[in-house]
């Protein structure tokens, strides 16, 4: 369970800061950046429902 923890805070760190370079990237008109950060976020929220997903049925099997 530990390592699910820190998963989701890894998670977590990483859907924050890939936001914040979205929003920087926006603001500074690179379009580019603001295509792969949002790539990336997608990737991440992805990622953390699966995480929530498996994390749900281990707690049901219990």
């Amino acid at each position: 369970m530990k390592r699910h923890f820190l998963y989701n805070t890894l998670l977590n760190i990483g859907l924050i800061l890939m936001i914040f370079s979205a929003v920087a990237a926006y603001n500074s008109k690179q379009y580019p950046v603001l295509a792969i950060s949002v790539v990336i976020v997608c990737v991440l929220v992805y990622l953390k429902y699966r995480l929530l997903k498996q994390v749900r049925q281990m707690t049901n099997k219990r």
